[in-house]
């Protein structure tokens, strides 16, 4: 912290001297800071180069705004990483989370009115995986719905189903002032557009055979639940509650699946 803090000295007054020769229109990025009721606005340059304005207050940040500074900004693509879980004891097997990925990929807008609310939109894919620690059982898909079987011709290696959906999102959130620390809560609803079982074994001659069962292992065709999302610096957090059943009503256990891990943003 030390250390940061006089590179940080060193530095503020050559950014300074070279900022005297540009203009606003050179500004790559710009973030407004605040410290013990104190702020400052830093613009960034192509070249490296930084500009401080100190003292930036709400009045001056709707100013900023009005000077062409856009209230909404975009991202294509915003993938995110973590892990899928299921409650036990709900006529399922327990699921291994290393290996029970969620991953997404989503395009976001993001709303600004003021320095401490901005509510952000998102559209995007996203894969459910769910990855058996019994890897002895398979799951079957029966005319009368889901059933984990234990596997008898062979030695079970993964065990695992997936699902992948089409998202909308929707998160309003509360920041700091200078956007370092961020909270929001806010809810989704997602469209099944695909599915499948996948299992693996060792046979008796030590061979390795991979079944597929392409389908929708009656994993319902609609997702609707409930997000929050914890910003700290550069890190966001993010955690999803399914709020209806993951399988179709009377073709599999009755439980809702929960996802949490990272989000990626520039």
């Amino acid at each position: 912290m030390k250390k940061s803090l006089l590179i940080f000295c060193f530095l503020l007054p050559i950014s300074l001297a070279f900022s005297q020769e540009k203009t606003a229109m050179e500004g790559e990025k710009t973030k407004v800071y605040t410290v013990m009721g104190k702020s400052w606005m830093v613009t960034k340059y192509e070249d490296g180069t930084k500009m401080y304005e100190w003292e930036i207050s709400e009045e001056d940040y709707q100013n900023h705004v009005k000077k062409g500074h856009s209230r909404f900004e975009t991202n294509f693509v915003e993938p995110e990483l973590g892990i899928n879980l299921w409650p036990i004891d709900k006529g399922a097997p327990e699921v291994k989370p290393w290996g029970s990925w969620y991953f997404a990929m989503n395009s976001t807008g993001t709303w600004k009115p003021s320095r401490n609310f901005r509510l952000k939109s998102a559209l995007g894919v996203s894969w459910y995986n769910f990855k058996f620690e019994d890897t002895d059982l398979i799951a079957v898909k029966t005319p009368d719905g889901l059933e984990f079987q234990e596997f008898t011709e062979g030695v079970g290696t993964k065990s695992k189903i997936s699902a992948s959906y089409v998202n909308l999102t929707l998160v309003p959130s509360i920041q700091t002032n200078d956007g370092n620390l961020r909270f929001g809560v806010g809810a989704y609803a997602g469209l099944r557009i695909g599915g499948r079982g996948k299992f693996v074994y060792d046979d008796a001659d030590g061979d390795q055979t991979k079944l597929y069962e392409k389908s929708n292992m009656y994993v319902d065709n609609f997702r609707y639940g409930l997000r929050s999302e914890i910003g700290v610096g550069d890190v966001t957090l993010f955690f999803n509650y399914d709020l209806n059943d993951l399988f179709q009503p009377g073709r599999g256990p009755e439980l809702q699946a929960m996802s949490f891990g990272i989000l990626f943003t520039d």
